[in-house]
């Protein structure tokens, strides 16, 4: 039976049947497999999928110029009906799903394989991968689960079925979108991280709407990036850690403040005109069909998640992203930035709760002193590396022990993630900076807004426009 097995070209297919048969795979019945295998030989024909296709599964019938011949004739007859009982089985296991193979397959039947020709050794000493009747089924249809992103298929794997099968709907739409708003091939859409925290955004919002009961487990997701038209595989992931979705998830609880930020990353709907490498202006996105412009829009947070997760340890660069989407510039700060900003660098950039609640409680110490606007001051002409951030405590240290109110200088240590005054490692400075400025202003906006009128800030006047900040 066709089942989800872990692999993710099967399962992205198996999770394409069930959209499209509305029912669970172990509730297929041969008469819906019948009734796909009918559908798909007639949808592979039309002109959009030949060249998208060649993406997938190389030289497989449908790219072909005369599907009909008897070559690609054996190929379809294979792909589609060898799951029935009647056709003979090899003398291995599919290394899919562990049952008996029929197909020893090469890339024009699962992707990233060498080719029919070129396969010089295999398992056994026989060239090809054996796959059952079920698995190849399955493999043909992922591709309808697929957007064309920068000129290789990308697409979903995850660990559970049911995130698996959440997942690929979100792109299965898209795609369905697209074919109904083009013609001759498919778009080609760029910002591979965009697509896939985008749709993962979207699959979080659903499984919050869902009773707790019957909300699958949170884990980590793939983005698949990856093609073997050519002459080698080109193999890419992003991999969505289930941090960002126990952020996601945490995140309303602090209202519409973070859904503000995210739509203050997305990129401008009317883009300047831009050359191609030929020296050609490239069609305005305003003048493409809406679901393709829509399609094609950009997320700078969203870039700079993908670019985090994309390196050995992405807490470290999480920290950049906090600092740089999460942190307002200002003294007009929501009363819930702070509390957003340590949850996120708590979830996702890895930082301990407890050196979030001393960075909050410095904060805390300054909006008391009866000399704020002073601090505030020497706080805003501080640069924010550690050589230039720790005198400037100390100054403030010493005009709060003059008002018997001194600073936890400890605290401060500790925050930085110093042992000493001498210690010298922290590459905090600049995140705590940030941290305890917008703590103040946050609490000065609460409980004494005429202090908070009355001071001026080195840029008021200028522009402070998110969209700015994030595209600058």
């Amino acid at each position: 039976m066709i089942r989800y097995t872990g692999n993710p070209y099967v399962d992205a297919g198996v999770a394409v049947l069930e959209l499209r048969l509305q029912k669970p795979c172990a509730e297929f019945t041969e008469a819906d497999l019948a009734s796909q295998a009918e559908w798909i030989k007639k949808e592979y024909r039309k002109k959009i999928w030949k060249s998208y296709l060649m993406l997938h599964l190389p030289n497989c019938a449908w790219t072909q110029a005369n599907p009909d011949s008897d070559k690609n004739s054996e190929y379809i007859h294979k792909v589609l009906e060898s799951y029935k009982p009647e056709f003979p089985a090899l003398d291995r296991l599919c290394a899919f799903c562990n049952e008996p193979a029929k197909i020893l397959a090469d890339r024009r039947y699962v992707p990233l394989l060498t080719g029919e020709t070129s396969m010089a050794s295999g398992a056994e000493g026989v060239p090809g991968l054996p796959v059952c009747g079920y698995c190849v089924f399955a493999v043909h249809f992922y591709p309808l689960a697929t957007l064309k992103v920068e000129g290789k298929p990308l697409f979903w794997g995850a660990p559970h079925p049911k995130w698996v099968l959440r997942l690929n709907r979100a792109f299965y739409g898209d795609i369905q979108r697209l074919l109904a708003a083009s013609s001759d091939e498919l778009p080609k859409l760029r910002w591979p991280a965009t697509r896939l925290l985008d749709a993962a955004r979207q699959v979080m919002d659903e499984i919050e709407r869902m009773p707790e009961s019957e909300r699958p487990p949170l884990c980590d997701v793939t983005g698949i990036h990856a093609s073997n038209y050519g002459t080698s595989a080109s193999f890419d992931e992003l991999r969505i850690p289930r941090c960002l979705l126990e952020f996601w998830s945490e995140a309303g609880t602090f209202g519409d403040l973070y859904r503000c930020i995210e739509r203050q990353a997305w990129e401008s709907e009317k883009p300047k005109p831009k050359k191609n490498r030929h020296g050609k202006h490239t069609k305005p996105r305003e003048e493409l069909p809406p679901a393709v412009r829509e399609a094609s829009r950009r997320n700078f947070l969203y870039e700079a998640l993908g670019k985090a997760f994309r390196t050995p340890d992405f807490r470290e660069q999480a920290r950049t992203v906090a600092a740089r989407f999460f942190m307002p510039r200002g003294k007009q700060i929501d009363p819930n930035a702070t509390a957003l900003a340590e949850l996120f660098l708590e979830k996702v950039a890895g930082m301990e709760k407890a050196r979030l609640e001393a960075i909050r409680s410095i904060a805390d110490a300054l909006v008391q002193s009866k000399n704020v606007n002073w601090i505030v001051d020497r706080l805003m002409r501080s640069g924010k590396t550690l050589y230039d951030f720790l005198p400037t405590m100390r100054a403030i240290e010493r005009k709060l022990s003059a008002e018997k109110k001194p600073l936890p200088w400890d605290q401060l240590l500790f925050a930085l993630g110093l042992s000493c005054d001498e210690d010298a490692t922290s590459r905090d400075s600049p995140l705590v900076y940030e941290l305890i400025l917008i703590r103040v202003f946050e609490q000065l906006g609460l409980a004494q807004p005429d202090v908070l009128a009355s001071i001026d800030l080195p840029d008021e006047g200028k522009p402070t426009d998110q969209n700015q900040t994030i595209g600058g």
